[in-house]
């Protein structure tokens, strides 16, 4: 018997650890968010840690468990899950990252829920080798269990859609991160982000961690300053690296140029205030920073990998880099910088409007990813077996 026979929602079960507040997470909050103002979709979910999604979900009223993986064990968690999804008689368990698929695959197969999906939200941040057995062994466990115990993988870029197809092939899914452009104009009023009175202030935002590079950032601003441009840094963010990021700086003599301001929540706090945002990780999928920054109009300099292009393609507030050096994002800046003094000069002033890559509403906005999201769980449970 299907959903529309039963005429009631698909109850959708997401699955996500919860232990931090970063790009995954916020994902998951929009979708879950977006979902719950429908009438398709009967939302709720488990999450492994306390904190802010889980916070932030119960606020929105949708049913959450918290099962803490601090003092559960993983046979715990997946009894944990079956258990959830048996009381709220869940169609579909959807994943969000390695170890929620392994524990929700188990979970949905001990309560015998009929479906389950994945995100996959990013790509791996380092390489996987047999010189590393047990994570190599990990990553194929994972792979294995996608393709035989679950329905559809869901990629957030282009990138990641094209490397995943030949692990899950016919199960692969694009649909873009997003995020609600119009609920972020109203809240953080939007300025004009033409270049004012230095110095200006470039940012980057995330874990202080070595993939993020904000070394890379921090030899940046120096740069620039040391070429004549004068600009300052703001870290956005926490993380085991701050004593050696601090001592970098001190280094290079900009102490006084570079503000470490922690964690902020909510992060457009401070990315409103930013001149321009720089994102030099070594790998993404499709930050959700990225797109709130863009959102507001915000100018962007940002490392050519995974879907980071896609967004920024053909907008002159943006530059790419290739190479990962001072020298290529400290070009990029001063590039933007010159070319927005540029059409300041034909800028009304009395104009409010925001500019945004070409198709960026289409592909990044709320509504239209959301119900991508609702017809691949439609399509999923009314499937004929």
């Amino acid at each position: 018997m299907t959903n529309q026979s039963m005429n009631r929602p698909i109850t959708v079960t997401h699955i996500i650890s919860g232990d931090l507040w970063a790009g995954a997470e916020v994902q998951v909050y929009n979708l879950c968010k977006a979902l719950n103002e429908g009438d398709d979709i009967a939302v709720n979910a488990v999450v492994f840690n306390p904190g802010i999604l889980h916070d932030k979900l119960l606020e929105l009223g949708i049913p959450v468990t918290l099962i803490n993986e601090e003092t559960s064990g993983p046979i715990t968690i997946a009894r944990g899950i079956a258990s959830h999804s048996r009381d709220y008689q869940s169609d579909i368990v959807h994943t969000h990252g390695f170890k929620e698929n392994v524990l929700g695959i188990l979970g949905k197969d001990l309560a015998r829920v009929p479906y389950s999906v994945r995100t996959v939200h990013g790509n791996p941040e380092h390489r996987l080798s047999l010189k590393k057995p047990q994570k190599w062994l990990t990553s194929r466990l994972d792979i294995l269990l996608g393709a035989l115990r679950q329905q559809a993988v869901i990629a957030v870029s282009s990138q990641l859609e094209q490397s995943l197809q030949p692990l899950f092939p016919g199960k692969v899914h694009k649909i873009f991160n997003f995020v609600d452009v119009g609920e972020i104009i109203h809240n953080w009023q939007p300025r004009h982000h033409l270049p004012g009175p230095p110095p200006s202030v470039a940012g980057i935002v995330g874990r202080l961690v070595p993939g993020k590079r904000m070394d890379l950032f921090i030899r940046t601003i120096a740069l620039l300053n040391d070429q004549g441009h004068s600009f300052k840094g703001r870290i956005i963010g926490s993380g085991p690296l701050e004593h050696e990021l601090r001592s970098l700086t001190k280094d290079l003599g900009i102490s006084d140029k570079i503000a470490f301001t922690g964690f902020v929540n909510p992060a457009m706090t401070e990315i409103s205030k930013l001149d321009i945002l720089v994102m030099p990780s070594d790998h993404e999928g499709l930050p959700m920073t990225l797109l709130e920054a863009v959102s507001l109009g915000i100018p962007v300099v940002a490392h050519n990998v995974g879907g980071i292009p896609e967004v920024l393609a053909g907008w002159e507030r943006s530059g790419l880099v290739d190479d990962q050096t001072a020298q290529a994002y400290a070009k990029q800046i001063v590039a933007i910088t010159s070319r927005m003094a540029t059409s300041e000069k034909t800028h009304d002033p009395a104009s409010n409007d925001i500019t945004h890559p070409p198709g960026f509403l289409d592909k990044f906005s709320s509504q239209q990813s959301s119900q991508r999201y609702v017809e691949l769980y439609a399509g999923l449970v009314t499937k004929p077996h």
